[in-house]
């Protein structure tokens, strides 16, 4: 199982409503969630929330069979759900996930599991 972790910046006054995003992931909109990450193959994603000196962070976590090829189903997706999370998240720190941002994936270092 491949892993991945990043960091985005929040965008200035949109700490609350990121909050809100992720909180309808885990509620009103999970079944959706569910169904998305299956069909693109994600096996686990958490996300969590960073506040740095000067502003605030989201941090993904993704595990899937194939990190690169789920992002890429996910960024050319036109499933109404996904649409949906990926306009909120472009809101949230105006990265557009259907068009995502060149370069490598995070460089994993260590890992420990009992």
């Amino acid at each position: 199982m491949e892993q991945v972790c990043f960091a985005l910046r929040v965008l200035v006054g949109k700490t609350s409503e990121a909050r809100d995003f992720f909180r309808d992931l885990d509620s009103a909109r999970k079944a959706e969630y569910d169904r998305s990450e299956r069909r693109i193959g994600i096996v686990r994603e958490s996300w969590f929330l960073q506040h740095l000196e000067s502003y605030d962070v989201v941090i993904g976590y993704i595990e899937a069979r194939n990190v690169p090829d789920s992002l890429q189903q996910f960024a050319l997706s036109r499933d109404p759900f996904d649409l949906w999370f990926k306009s909120r998240f472009l809101e949230i720190t105006g990265v557009d996930l259907n068009n995502p941002p060149h370069g490598s994936l995070s460089e994993h270092l260590s890992h420990y599991e009992a």
